[in-house]
C-alpha cells in the first residue's frame, strides 16, 4: 500500500512541473505546448509538436532544447522553439508556404 501511495505522489510531481514548465514556456513567448515554430542549429525554420514531458520523434535535451530531425536540411540537429515575437514577415510568409529555411 505504501508503495502504491508513493507511486501516486511521484506521478502527481511529475505532473504538476510538466504544468508549470508549460504555463512558463507560454510566458515566455513560446508557442508551447502545441504546434510550435522551432529552428534548427543550421537555421532553418520549421513547426513541430512540442508538448513538455512527452516526445515521440526528438530526444528531449531540456525545456528549450531537443535533437530531431530537420525536415526542411533533411538532417539531424539540435533544435530550439522560436519566440512568436522574434519571427519576421518574412520568416511567417516562408512558414505559411511551407519553405522556411
Amino acid at each position: 500500500m505504501t508503495s502504491l501511495v508513493v507511486g501516486v505522489a511521484v506521478l502527481l510531481v511529475v505532473v504538476a512541473l510538466v504544468v508549470v514548465i508549460n504555463v512558463i514556456m507560454r510566458r515566455r513567448g513560446f508557442s508551447i505546448p502545441g504546434k510550435t515554430v522551432v529552428r534548427c542549429s543550421k537555421g532553418h525554420l520549421f513547426t513541430t509538436s512540442w508538448i513538455e514531458g512527452a516526445s515521440l520523434k526528438a530526444v528531449r535535451l531540456g525545456p528549450t532544447s531537443r535533437y530531431q530531425r530537420c525536415p526542411v536540411g533533411k538532417h539531424w540537429a539540435i533544435i530550439h522553439p522560436v519566440k512568436d515575437e522574434d519571427l519576421t514577415a518574412e520568416d511567417r510568409q516562408a512558414l505559411a508556404e511551407g519553405t522556411a529555411g
